[in-house]
């Protein structure tokens, strides 16, 4: 009997990147605190708004992926998703500004702009969405919802396989 699999939803995929995005955020907030500071108790934060800033910002590097992936040479397209992040990490940090709600603060970088976004950061963001699109993104659209396998069974290639 085949069973069909359905692919992640949408606020599926998004719950996945954000809590990906945040988990980043405190290992990368916890490494610059040991590199700068050394401080070995790595503490790493963020802010909950993160959810929503990482969420959102992989759903469309998704979708850029998905457009242009057979179009766009890989460096190009890492290019599209730097400035991508970097259009959405000023327009989200100037919206949370106008609340008093903007988590972070570049304005200690020697490249910053309005201290919403540091140009320092810019291989990080390169890289950050090749590595997204190859693996975040990659692995996340191959997961799916599919029937319960109770422990005793497995479904192979050939048919169905008792284990012990």
């Amino acid at each position: 009997m085949m069973h069909q699999h359905i692919a992640l939803s949408l606020p599926m995929r998004f719950y996945i990147y954000a809590i990906h995005g945040y988990f980043i955020e405190v290992m990368f907030t916890a490494a610059w605190e040991f590199v700068v500071n050394m401080n070995v108790k790595f503490p790493g934060n963020t802010s909950v708004w993160s959810l929503l800033i990482y969420g959102v910002a992989i759903l469309v590097v998704e979708q850029i992926h998905y457009r242009l992936q057979d179009t766009v040479p890989l460096l190009c397209r890492g290019l599209i998703y730097m400035l991508w992040t970097y259009l959405w990490e000023f327009s989200t940090g100037y919206i949370l500004t106008r609340f008093d709600a903007c988590p972070w603060d570049y304005d200690n970088f020697d490249w910053d702009i309005m201290g919403l976004v540091t140009l320092e950061y810019a291989p990080l963001w390169f890289f950050g969405g090749i590595l997204t699109e190859k693996i975040l993104i990659f692995y996340t659209r191959h997961l799916y919802w599919g029937p319960y396998m109770d422990s005793t069974r497995y479904q192979g290639m050939n048919g169905h396989i008792k284990m012990k």
